[in-house]
């Protein structure tokens, strides 16, 4: 019995030749990405919490449309803070992007994420539209 296949898709921007990860995974009716707030000249968006949330949530929906979802069709989100003072930031920046319901979530604390200055990153797993 095949379980079907495992489709990758590419960000907005070319992918530099080191990138060690795909914009979006899908396998069935699920999709899976990883988001940071790096804009599509690739640099990084390095303002404060808001900034940032802005950028990677914005990151988010590009890689959902890409992979035939978006932001109403999330099913979990993980959201990995430097400083865990910024959820509340991070919280107003969410309400005002994803529609409701809300899905599943957590919220980590982390010492520090990949770009020195960058304070947030999500994971997120989304259903495809059908």
């Amino acid at each position: 019995m095949s379980l079907g296949t495992v489709s990758h898709t590419e960000g907005a921007a070319a992918a530099p030749e080191e990138a060690l990860s795909a914009d979006a995974t899908a396998f069935g009716g699920l999709v899976c990405t990883t988001q940071i707030p790096d804009r599509e000249d690739g640099s990084i968006e390095l303002g404060g919490i808001r900034e940032q949330t802005r950028q990677t949530l914005a990151n988010l929906a590009g890689a959902l449309g890409r992979a035939n979802s978006d932001l109403s069709r999330l099913l979990h989100l993980t959201i990995y803070l430097t400083d865990i003072e910024d959820r509340d930031i991070f919280n107003e920046v969410y309400a005002e992007v994803v529609p409701r319901p809300y899905p599943a979530r957590c919220c980590v604390a982390v010492a520090a994420l990949a770009v020195e200055g960058m304070r947030v990153e999500v994971t997120a797993l989304a259903a495809r539209a059908a």
